[in-house]
């Protein structure tokens, strides 16, 4: 037995946590996982029924690549991705708080009305029997929201209107009963109209609430309920989302958001025409005049020298001369627009105006012109949705005043290459005037006013023939987003998600008893049961005693049939195993700490061994703290420690009866010495012992707690077996490991083995020893005590089984 317990020692130490007790505590309180499941589950049900559904309306949009080519080369150039990046923004531009709330307000969202249903509110939208019509008032100013309340009662309505300052105190505007509508409630600057939906009067059978809110916080609420994204990693086309308790609503929603996005979208497309426009008015205007008074001079001068009819001479020179003319006029208007360019982009007001397109021959300046106004646009688009601190913003206005120098650069270099190839056609003229310098003055003054004439002809021709274009793109502006999937919803709720729910019930539901019991376990490890001490060692436990009747000390009497008796006798007759000899005799009983029922056991087990009529000496051997002659009545001024260190020699004469059973005698541990471990240490020691084994059948001593001194290690050399006493829900399980830690490093060379004290034998771990209905003490669990707990304490009580 005792190679055994030396090889076969668990080392309960290695495991951090009891992990097969936790298991088998869980299973134990059983009743606590059901109850726990089956309340989270009833109030998960509770408050799936209080929520309102809220369902999932989806759509497909496709937005066009309005930038052009020439935009795409631009960003990429910036190191963006070209029509993704576009679509990227306009992602953010579909989403911003502007669209939405233009939206809530095409759709007097800002406006929700609900019946009162039973513990909830069901959302109505376009069925609304009574509405409430504005009557100037400006929502966008409300601070708070307005809540009316509509309740019939025996044909006439109790009216609540309430709202709250700016303190958050609630305010009541209105607490009055009103037999019929319309009705006008006085609120903010204005007033709210209570009539009637349709031209008949509608039945109002439930409480109906109405509320009115500021349209931009019903868009940033709204906001959170949208998503827009690409619909899969590769296309371009957008998936709109939208979660609402009302499906129609959903659907009108997205259709409404889409029509003003295209809406804003054509109205910042022509914004570089509206301004085309005027310019080209502006100058058809200047040039009329202009154009007037050339005629006139031509009439004039016609009528003054009487030309009628052109000489040959002078008709050569006009078809010599019409073709430098026609260069002229067409090198003057390019210098005329040039110089207009160059003017508009000098203008501070004009920093961030697109430059009208005027029809320039330079394709290069043609084109920056292009990129240049298509990025203006991008940035006005961006900053409805965003700040200019935006790091794209950022970007694009320096890209803005990279793309100005350039075109300043442009124009520069467009006038130089004009003036060279006026002065080139100037010399050619004035060969050709010198080779007809015999046709008459007035001729060649005449040409000179007929070149200003068609000059300012082709001018306007030119400029009528740009104002036609410029009206006709601006009236075939095409839509830029397209829906191809129509709004929709499966009709499935998507919130609250019950199963989703329910199983985070149930899981919460076992999680939870689970933690309890593991916290109780991590900050309260102490033995429960036999179970629990048998898994932390392998030392043999002979017995289990349960607690003890009330304040009595001593339990086992002559035929006495308690549970705690019986106990007792059972650890008897195991011991008699264990003591395999008639010279094993000498038993040690101790503990870990003090409290734990060692000198409880060590006497009520010597009064055990007595009643058999074995003659017992019961000594107390911790002589630090001395209790056996205090239980047993006696006095201590003599014992132990007066003949360990030879005070008295006789020991038959310390020796006393009990006073309890003939058979048991006491040898008291006497006054506490000052030097505990040199007494101990000594030979007497072994002479008291030798002396009980010749005189007594049974030996036992009551010695100090293990866990606190070192007086019981000892001991061992005179000791035939070591009886630990461990205490249930006291001993810690760290004892238990020292005592494992003990018997592994050889400080106890003698067999060990375990009494469970203090067990709870109501247990229903132990109503398997159910033997004669309880009248010979072993039928705990169909005691009468069982049937008293009440049945909310039972439902909740541990089950060991």
């Amino acid at each position: 037995m005792e190679d055994k317990q030396n090889t076969s020692v668990k080392n309960a130490s290695e495991e951090a946590f009891d992990v097969t007790g936790f298991f088998l505590e869980c299973i134990s309180y059983w009743k606590w996982f059901v109850a726990s499941v089956v309340v989270l589950a009833v109030a998960v049900m509770f408050y799936c029924f209080r929520q309102t559904p809220v369902y999932e309306v989806t759509s497909a949009v496709y937005i066009q690549d309005n930038k052009g080519d020439n935009s795409n080369i631009l960003l990429e150039s910036l190191g963006l991705s070209s029509y993704k990046k576009n679509i990227d923004n306009e992602i953010e531009v579909l989403r911003s708080k502007n669209q939405i709330t233009d939206v809530v307000e095409a759709l007097n969202l800002y406006t929700s009305y609900s019946w009162n249903s039973f513990l909830r509110n069901v959302p109505l939208y376009e069925e609304t029997p009574i509405e409430a019509v504005l009557d100037s008032i400006d929502v966008r100013s409300l601070k708070a929201s307005l809540n009316i309340r509509i309740k019939p009662q025996n044909g006439v309505f109790h009216l609540e209107a309430k709202t709250r300052n700016v303190r958050g105190d609630e305010v009541e505007i209105c607490n009055t009963t009103v037999e019929t509508f319309p009705y006008s409630i006085p609120f903010h600057k204005g007033f709210i109209r209570l009539r009637y939906t349709g031209d008949t009067i509608p039945t109002v059978d439930k409480t109906l609430n109405i509320s009115l809110s500021n349209p931009r916080s019903v868009s940033k609420s709204i906001a959170g309920n949208l998503t827009v994204a690409f619909a899969s990693k590769d296309a371009t086309i957008l998936k709109v989302v939208y979660r609402t308790p009302v499906i129609k609503a959903g659907e009108d929603f997205i259709k409404t958001l889409v029509d003003f996005y295209n809406i804003d979208a054509a109205k910042q497309k022509n914004q570089g025409t509206e301004k085309t426009q005027q310019f080209i008015d502006a100058r058809l205007d200047s040039i009329s005049k202009d154009l007037s008074v050339v005629e006139a001079r031509v009439e004039e001068y016609r009528r003054h020298n009487n030309l009628i009819d052109v000489s040959s001479e002078a008709k050569l020179y006009l078809e010599q001369t019409g073709f430098t003319d026609e260069k002229l006029a067409e090198l003057e208007l390019q210098k005329s627009l040039v110089d207009y360019v160059e003017k508009f982009l000098s203008i501070p007001q004009n920093e961030y105006m697109p430059i009208p397109a005027l029809g320039i021959d330079d394709k290069d300046l043609a084109k920056l012109i292009g990129e240049y106004n298509k990025s203006l646009q991008q940035r006005e688009r961006l900053l409805h949705s965003s700040s200019e601190s935006n790091p794209v913003i950022v970007e694009l206005t320096r890209d803005i005043q990279t793309q100005r120098s350039l075109v300043l650069k442009g124009v520069e270099s467009i006038r130089k290459g004009v003036e060279i190839k006026k002065r080139d056609l100037s010399r050619q003229d004035k060969i050709i005037e010198d080779k007809i310098k015999n046709v008459p003055q007035y001729e060649r003054e005449l040409s000179d006013i007929m070149r200003q004439q068609r000059i300012k002809d082709n001018l306007y021709v030119f400029l009528l023939e740009k104002r036609e274009e410029n009206a006709l793109a601006k009236s075939m502006t095409v839509p830029v987003a397209r829906i191809i999937d129509d709004p929709d919803s499966t009709g499935e709720p998507v919130s609250p998600k019950k199963i989703l729910l329910l199983c985070a019930a149930v899981l919460l539901g076992v999680l939870l008893p689970a933690f309890v019991i593991y916290l109780r376990m991590l900050l309260f490890p102490v033995l429960k049961d036999k179970k629990m001490l048998e898994r932390l060692t392998s030392i043999p436990v002979l017995a289990e005693i349960s607690k003890k009747p009330g304040n009595k000390f001593f339990v086992v009497e002559k035929k006495s049939v308690e549970p705690i008796a019986e106990l007792f006798r059972l650890l008897r007759n195991n011991l008699q195993f264990v003591l395999t000899g008639p010279e094993k005799k000498v038993i040690a009983v101790t503990s870990s700490v003090m409290h734990e029922g060692k000198t409880f056991v060590s006497c009520n087990m010597a009064l055990s061994f007595a009643l058999t009529g074995k003659r017992v000496l019961l000594i107390g051997v911790d002589i630090r703290r001395p209790r056996l002659a205090q239980h047993f009545q006696m006095s201590n001024m003599r014992g132990v420690t007066t003949y360990l260190s030879g005070g008295d020699s006789d020991l038959s004469a310390l020796i006393q009866s009990s006073g309890i059973d003939s058979n048991l005698d006491v040898l008291p541990a006497g006054p506490v010495p000052p030097n505990p471990n040199e007494l101990l240490m000594s030979s007497r020691f072994e002479q008291l012992v030798d002396y009980a084994r010749s005189h007594y059948d049974y030996v036992i001593l009551d010695t100090a707690p293990l866990g606190m001194v070192s007086d019981s290690f000892l001991l061992a050399r005179a000791i035939d077996v070591v009886i630990y006493v461990a205490r249930a829900n006291y001993t810690n399980k760290a004892s238990i490991e020292m005592l494992n830690a003990w018997i592994d490093n050889k400080r106890i060379n003698v067999p060990v083995y375990l009494i469970l004290n203090d067990v709870n034998m109501n247990s229903r771990a132990y109503s398997y020893r159910q033997y004669g209905g309880g009248k010979y003490g072993y039928g705990y669990a169909s005691s009468r005590s069982e049937h008293v707990i009440p049945w909310y304490k039972r439902l909740f009580r541990k089950s060991d089984s």
